[in-house]
């Protein structure tokens, strides 16, 4: 089982300061672990999180008070379905992603889910790539209504670690790219993913060479890099993770995580140049901080947990932009584990989930604070909820029906498939050119590079040189053209040279001697 921290904390308090929290519990019982959180369009909060023992993803919808609305499981009850993110997409559905051994009892596959505002299937996917552990990270809304998703895969090419798939608002597969590293990075993790107007950053970890450190890659918003940093091999030593980032409105990014001693604040540049690093609790042992939301242009939310000597705190924090804590409110809980996702609501306040273990039982628990960190009240004003659904919302388990991906190996293991094919060779008459079943497309050094495998796209270039350089033949080819023929019966006898032409790129090309 994947999930973001390990560590639990015990922090002892009397029963009249437990009763004056905003504090809600879902599942105990049934062995819930939290995931992530989110608000709906209607004010309403949407939990997600697995139940009974993995073998069901868990969506719980709330009213603004934390009071449940409906849950839906995911799955069939025997196979793990564990989801990691969900958020909310532009037509008010839900997109999510995780892993899952619904396909395979050995090993966990990557899947994206897309459901409706009433929490019906609308679409699902899995990965298949081969038999090794995979995961689907985190998954994004993009602004032309399709989906961006990030996640971690174990193969036995070690560039296989990092890769963002790109799905259309249908579910389609346009491209994954695949992140290379160079000979000092190994052993990747990825955290989670940001996703503005102009760009992606992925947040994450590696072993660079022999100390772990967080680990960054922007990206423009066709998944093209833009920089790669090692935090901490520019500015000084640094060792430790990386969990969320956010940009603040200067570009810059903040992020939150953890040196080998205690919870972090770190701050770079848009354009990868580090900047700071604040430890937060200079008297900690050990800790990490695992969320970072934006609260305003000059203030952040996180949460903290750490250690001094034998004592162990958990807590959310108020951070201005140099990393001072500006309020601090320990969370009272008697067993819990580190807060796993928070989020800021409609009215600037903040709900964070996470997992509260109960001896050999365990139950999802719910925060909310006011922007000053205070427990909030009780809202006693009525609000509509899902106002998009025809009927009530019915709580229901459906096991999911996924489109399996298969061949995500393919173009990089069977390159003819990727290239153009020009024949015969040599020809005298009629040349028949076949156009690839994928493009691939490879770009920077064999070290900080990426490759990117194409599955849509409208059209392509194929143009024809002579043996002195000249082009003699440019065509546009649609995506549904297989082949093309070409009468050569009048060329001149020599060496020409086919090129596949893909956004200003050379993809393929191929050499024929016309006699």
């Amino acid at each position: 089982m994947k999930k973001l921290l390990f560590f639990c904390f015990f922090i002892q308090i009397s029963s009249s300061l437990f009763a004056q929290n905003w504090t809600k519990y879902y599942g105990y019982g049934q062995q819930p672990y939290a995931a992530y959180c989110i608000q709906q369009y209607d004010n309403g909060y949407i939990l997600l999180g697995n139940i009974n023992n993995y073998t069901y993803g868990w969506i719980v919808k709330t009213d603004i008070n934390g009071n449940e609305l409906w849950d839906i499981k995911i799955g069939d009850g025997v196979h793990e379905t564990i989801p990691s993110n969900i958020e909310q997409a532009l037509d008010n559905g839900f997109i999510l992603c995780g892993g899952t051994t619904l396909y395979s009892s050995t090993h966990f596959d990557p899947f994206i889910m897309k459901l409706n505002s009433c929490g019906d299937l609308e679409w699902c996917k899995i990965l298949n790539y081969d038999s090794t552990s995979d995961w689907g990270e985190t998954v994004k809304p993009t602004p032309d209504g399709g989906f961006v998703m990030v996640g971690e895969f174990y193969g036995n090419d070690p560039n296989d670690r990092v890769r963002l798939f790109k799905f259309d608002r249908s579910g389609e597969l346009f491209w994954y790219k695949i992140y290379n590293r160079d000979s000092l990075i190994f052993s990747e993790n990825v955290r989670s993913l940001y996703v503005d107007t102009t760009n992606f950053l992925i947040t994450g970890s590696c072993y660079y060479p022999n100390w772990l450190m967080p680990y960054y890659i922007q990206t423009d918003t066709s998944g093209n890099e833009t920089w790669r940093l090692v935090y901490g091999q520019h500015t000084g030593f640094f060792v430790g993770d990386a969990y969320a980032s956010v940009r603040d409105i200067h570009g810059n990014y903040y992020s939150a995580g953890g040196s080998d001693v205690s919870p972090e604040l770190l701050k770079f540049s848009g354009n990868g140049y580090e900047m700071m690093n604040v430890n937060l609790f200079p008297a900690a042992t050990s800790g990490d901080a695992g969320t970072i939301l934006a609260l305003n242009d000059t203030n952040y939310i996180m949460v903290a947990g750490w250690a001094v000597g034998s004592a162990i705190y958990l807590c959310v924090l108020k951070t201005d932009t140099l990393g001072n804590i500006r309020k601090l409110t320990y969370l009272p809980n008697a067993s819990v584990d580190i807060i796993t996702s928070t989020a800021k609501t409609f009215d600037n306040k903040i709900i964070g989930i996470g997992t509260d273990f109960i001896g050999a039982n365990s139950r999802i628990v719910l925060y909310k604070f006011n922007s000053d960190l205070q427990y909030d009240s009780v809202y006693s004003r009525h609000f509509t909820y899902d106002s998009l659904c025809p009927d009530t919302i019915v709580s229901h388990t459906f096991n999911p029906n996924c489109g399996e991906l298969v061949g995500l190996k393919e173009p990089l293991t069977n390159p003819a498939i990727a290239a153009l094919r020009v024949f015969p060779n040599p020809a005298t008459q009629i040349i028949t050119v076949e156009f690839p079943k994928y493009i691939v497309v490879k770009t920077g050094q064999s070290g900080f590079g990426s490759t990117t495998v194409f599955y849509h796209w409208e059209s392509t270039t194929l143009e024809v040189y002579d043996p002195s350089g000249k082009m003699i033949f440019e065509n546009e080819i649609i995506r549904a053209q297989k082949t093309l023929e070409l009468n050569v019966l009048g060329w001149h006898s020599g060496m020409y040279y086919f090129r596949l032409v893909y956004n200003n790129q050379m993809v393929s090309g191929e050499k024929v001697v016309v006699e």
